[in-house]
């Protein structure tokens, strides 16, 4: 039985949930791990400890910062990174994109960690993030793909962003510290204060679509840290039984819209 459950920073709007219950099957979304890299181009290690420092980026350009096999070569993913804002600045170094290796504890090397350090100085920053999925090496034949991706340890107001038209539904974890980020036009926004760990559902959110191109954004007013997980479901966080947030329509998160997610 599906359930919708409440917290005090969620606020649904009902009569849309009911009737988005009626349509709501299961959805199962494909299970995706990183395996291999086939070429990094930003960063000159993926081992973040604290929080990081320049020894974790390095120089790069708005464009591809990396290539990775998935579950062994039934797919490929290609990462870029594109138009930084504020004291974030292509050509400096302040990115790594890479396999995780040990991401402040984080030893799955299946996801992907993304460090920014701009500056200095510092100060607020985004950067756009896409993720391409292909079935062959070549990058040639994009290949549609029903993605779960989740974004792990949002914490110390980091802003997480993701593309509205990219994902039709959202997952929210039970006792979420999850609040709106400031709004930006066409996404939606996640954020959280406090201190997480990146097995910390409460800090996690999981976004649901079917295409091969995912956009997501990045955002913080210092040194950022953004692991990102392909699977369904999470080998991380655990997914609850019930549905987290539900809406085709609406879901507001502290006066934020989200979409429909449904449980197994």
């Amino acid at each position: 039985m599906l359930k919708i459950l409440h917290t005090p920073k969620i606020s649904v709007f009902l009569a849309t949930a009911i009737l988005a219950l009626s349509f709501l099957g299961t959805l199962k979304a494909g299970s995706f791990e990183i395996t291999s890299v086939v070429s990094q181009t930003v960063g000159s290690t993926a081992i973040i400890t604290g929080s990081g420092d320049k020894n974790n980026t390095g120089v790069w350009a708005a464009g591809v910062v990396g290539v990775f096999t998935l579950n062994g070569g039934t797919h490929y993913l290609r990462v870029s990174a594109t138009n930084p804002t504020g004291f974030l600045v292509a050509g400096t170094d302040s990115l790594m994109v890479a396999r995780t290796v040990n991401s402040q504890g984080l030893t799955d090397q299946g996801t992907l960690s993304v460090y920014v350090s701009p500056g200095p100085p510092t100060g607020t920053w985004t950067l756009d993030l896409t993720f391409d999925f292909y079935t062959d090496l070549l990058l040639t034949t994009p290949a549609v793909v029903a993605l779960e991706l989740t974004s792990l340890d949002i914490d110390f107001g980091q802003r997480y962003y993701t593309e509205n038209s990219d994902f039709t539904s959202v997952l929210l974890y039970p006792g979420t510290a999850i609040t709106a980020a400031p709004g930006i036009s066409g996404y939606s926004g996640y954020t959280a204060t406090g201190s997480s760990a990146f097995n910390d559902p409460r800090y996690a959110v999981s976004s649901f679509g079917t295409k091969s191109s995912f956009d997501v954004k990045v955002a913080h007013n210092d040194v950022g840290l953004f692991i990102f997980e392909f699977r369904d479901p999470s080998a991380i966080v655990p997914e609850p039984t019930s549905l987290g947030l539900l809406l085709t329509g609406l879901i507001c998160v502290a006066g934020l819209s989200r979409r429909n997610r449904r449980v197994r």
